[in-house]
């Protein structure tokens, strides 16, 4: 009996440490960088946009999950709360709703997209969501100078 009790203490003991260690490096790991990371693709919001419409699959093996830089003409600035997205309108649909690139700004970047000019060209890097048959979302995105 008490070997018993010896092998139960022991592998407690080694579960504490298990649960310890995936809560320091895999659910309390820090957030990646995105603003500072390089960009895994670089394109033109109409490359991006042609690259979604024609090959689907392939385009969100390539870009869901990735860093990008895309580069076109703003189209409009959406505010929702606190939340500030830069909005290019690659398919104006006015029943149904525009198909577009949204992208959800970083918190810092609030004043500096109220500079952007609207119609002009602009450089965005942000983290791509994926595309939802009427939107490609990026997250965490920053403005490129």
């Amino acid at each position: 009996m008490n070997k018993w009790l010896k092998i139960i203490a022991i592998l407690a003991v080694i579960g504490v440490i298990a649960a310890g260690l995936v809560w320091k490096f895999y659910i309390n790991k820090p957030h990646a960088d995105i603003e500072n990371m390089m960009p895994d693709y670089t394109l033109s919001t109409q490359q991006l946009w042609k690259q979604y419409n024609t090959e689907l699959k392939l385009s969100d093996s390539l870009y869901t999950g990735k860093v990008i830089e895309i580069t076109g003409n703003l189209s409009k600035i959406d505010k929702v709360d606190s939340i500030v997205y830069l909005v290019f309108v690659m398919e104006p649909d006015p029943d149904f709703g525009d198909k577009t690139i949204r992208c959800e700004m970083l918190a810092k970047y609030s004043e500096e997209t109220a500079a952007v000019m609207v119609n002009a060209p602009l450089k965005v890097k942000g983290y791509c969501s994926g595309y939802d048959q009427t939107d490609i979302k990026f997250s965490k995105c920053s403005i490129i100078k």
